[in-house]
Formats: C-alpha cells, sequence, structure tokens
C-alpha cells in the first residue's frame, strides 16, 4: 500500500527541516515515490505555505512567513532513530542514557530494540524498524558482521544512515570505546607499581580481542616477562560468579609462574578473583593487584576495583550526533562524504585493588 497524502507531506517538511533542501529527483530515490506525485506535493504544500518551490524542488519558507506553523513543526522529532542494543541488563544502559540525552537535544525520536545477543532476533527488529521508515540505525551487533551474514546484506541495502555502536567495521560508520587505549592503560599503571609479570583474564566478547592484542604489544614495549598466563573464557549464562573453575585455574597460572598482577573482563569476573584469591589466602593488592575492564560494578567489590572505565554514555551520545548529521539534522552542517571511525578514550580510576590508603582515588 502506498503512502497516504498526509504521511507524504510530513516527510517532504521533514526532510526540508532536517536538510534545508529537498529535489524531486533525490527525494524520488529515496523514499520510491514518483516525481509526478512528489510534484504535485510541492505544489500543495507551497499553495499553503509551507515551502517554496524552486527548480527542481524546494526550499522552506522564511520563518516569518510561515509563522505559527514552523513554531509548532519546530516541537515535532526531526527524525526517528532505530538503536538495537545486545542487552539492557550490562554495559548499554549507559550507552541508552547517551543515546537518549543527544536525541532530546537533537530533536530526534528514538526507537529502542534488544536482541539478547541472538542474531536471528536482530535481524528481525532490523527488519521491523526499516518497515517502519526509521530514518537512520544504530547497532551494537549481537554476532558476525562479514559479509555475506544477514545482518550486514540488510545492512549494506539500506539507503539510510548505519552507524555502528561499540563495534568497528570497514564498511560502516561507526562510535567505539578505544579498548586498546583503556587496556594500555592497565598494563602502564601496573608496571609503574613494580609488576612484571600481568596476567589477562577476558570473557569471549567483542572487546576481548582489543584487550588481548594490545596486552601482547604492551609486554614487549615495556619490557615484561612473557610467562603471565593468559585466558579466555566464555561466560557461563547462568550469571556472575559462575566461571569458579576456570578462575580457579587462572589463579593457581598466577601463583605458578609468580604473576602477581591482572587484567579482568569484565568487573564481575574480576570479583570472582577477588574471592577465590582470599580464599586462598592471598591479600589484594599485596599478593594479586587487579585491574577490572568495564567498571560497571567495580566500586562494589570486597576490595574496590581498579578499573578501566570506557565512555559508554559518550559512545552512546556521540553516536546520535553521528547519525542526525547524515541526516542533515544540524542547520548548515554540511559533512564529509568520507567514513568515519570515531573512538572515544576510556579512563583509568585507581581504588584499592592494586594500591593501598591515600593512593586510591
Amino acid at each position: 500500500m502506498g503512502m497516504l497524502s498526509g504521511e507524504r507531506h510530513e516527510k517532504i517538511l521533514r526532510e526540508l527541516e532536517m536538510r534545508g533542501t529537498l529535489t524531486v529527483n533525490g527525494f524520488a530515490e529515496k523514499t520510491g515515490l514518483s516525481t509526478m506525485t512528489i510534484r504535485r506535493d510541492l505544489t500543495q504544500l507551497a499553495a499553503q505555505g509551507l515551502l517554496r518551490r524552486v527548480h527542481g524542488g524546494a526550499v522552506p519558507v522564511p520563518s516569518e512567513r510561515s509563522g505559527d506553523t514552523v513554531h509548532r513543526r519546530s516541537r515535532q522529532p526531526l527524525a526517528t532513530l532505530g538503536l538495537i542494543v545486545p542487552t539492557t541488563g550490562y554495559y548499554f544502559p549507559e550507552v541508552i542514557r547517551g543515546a537518549e540525552a543527544a536525541a532530546r537535544e537533537l530533536n530526534a525520536r528514538l526507537i529502542l530494540g534488544v536482541s539478547n545477543y541472538s542474531p536471528e532476533d536482530e535481524h528481525r527488529q532490523l527488519q521491523r524498524m526499516v518497515a517502519n521508515s526509521v530514518d537512520g540505525i544504530l547497532l551494537a551487533t549481537a554476532g558476525s558482521l562479514e559479509p555475506g551474514s544477514p545482518t550486514f546484506e540488510l545492512l549494506s541495502g539500506l539507503r539510510i544512515p548505519v552507524v555502528l555502536v561499540e563495534r568497528s567495521s570497514r564498511v560502516f560508520e561507526s562510535v567505539m570505546s578505544d579498548h586498546s587505549h583503556g587496556a594500555e592503560l592497565a598494563l602502564e599503571h601496573l608496571a609503574s607499581l613494580g609488576h612484571r609479570r600481568i596476567g589477562l583474564a577476558v570473557a569471549t566478547s567483542p572487546t576481548a580481542p582489543w584487550l588481548r592484542e594490545s596486552h601482547e604489544r604492551m609486554v614487549a614495549k615495556l619490557g615484561l616477562e612473557t610467562d603471565a598466563p593468559i585466558m579466555e573464557y566464555v561466560r557461563s549464562v547462568v550469571g556472575a560468579g559462575n566461571n569458579q573453575k576456570e578462575f580457579a585455574k587462572f589463579l593457581r597460572d598466577c601463583r605458578r609462574t609468580e604473576t602477581h598482577a591482572a587484567l579482568v573482563l569484565p568487573d564481575e569476573e574480576a570479583i570472582t578473583l577477588i574471592n577465590l584469591a582470599e580464599e586462598a589466602g592471598l591479600e589484594v593488592p599485596e599478593d594479586l593487584a587487579i585491574v577490572a575492564y568495564d567498571d560497571e560494578v567495580a566500586d562494589l567489590a570486597p576490595v574496590p576495583l581498579t578499573s578501566i572505565a570506557p565512555p559508554k554514555r559518550d559512545v552512546g551520545h556521540a553516536a546520535v550526533a553521528m547519525c542526525m548529521e547524515r541526516l542533515g539534522g544540524k542547520t548548515g552542517s554540511t559533512v564529509s562524504p568520507a567514513l568515519r571511525r570515531v573512538s572515544l578514550a576510556p579512563k583509568l580510576i585507581i581504588r584499592e585493588s592494586t594500591v593501598t590508603g591515600e593512593d586510591a582515588e
């Protein structure tokens, strides 16, 4: 079923608000409407004083001519953006809050979808959002985004802006935390305390490869010993603290190699390591210094955890801003067509799990 005239008029006026101009051919390609239908709609809207016809398209009327109409429309969302995240229970709540804040500032409507780490659910939600004519997509993928995957193929065929959130791609624009830099901060901090062996325990996730690569690079750069234990594990679906076996072995490996420092992803499993260390008669940080990665619950640990805090809220905010810029949401903005990949730096928060007393923040 085609769009009703009211829907078409709304889309035309919204396009003018976002971009400041509209061409008949460009709008026809974007919406699938015929050029004849668009010209007829432009003529009707011009007769109502809502736009001004120019050769090949239309421009907004000056605000003093449209009066109350412009004021009334300015309160309507300029765009509707679909945001799909893997979960709302860990890490992503702050990302969502940042996206919501940017949407309010930029007069956009945000629609949230949750994939629960299911590529199939993610694909269905994307299809639904596209069918509902969202103006842009923000996506933290649940699975692979390799060429040939259903999500990749769907996104590649869209004519609307796509921004990946906390994910990287050579094909799509993205905003993410610089996890490599975060791991560098952790290793530099532990090395500055005199640790020569720094272990690494990371849950399998999109973040894990960045931490592993950075750990390997920094061990070489700082001249650290190379026999510290490195573990990548699959987190138990039951919940936090259910990777006891893996971390018991990791702790044994730390003791065997005389490793007295470790970087652990995520916070919850860093807490597991604290508990196991204390049960073994070890003290944190005297016998084992621990840096947690994520800073979700690090300050609530039995020994408050020094942590690397990714700028989650800023990532969400910047992703919405990037999408709106691509839509022309900022008056008079000219955005380069070059693919943009934005990385935001995490910060180190020093607490009692690596230092004692007044040195902790």
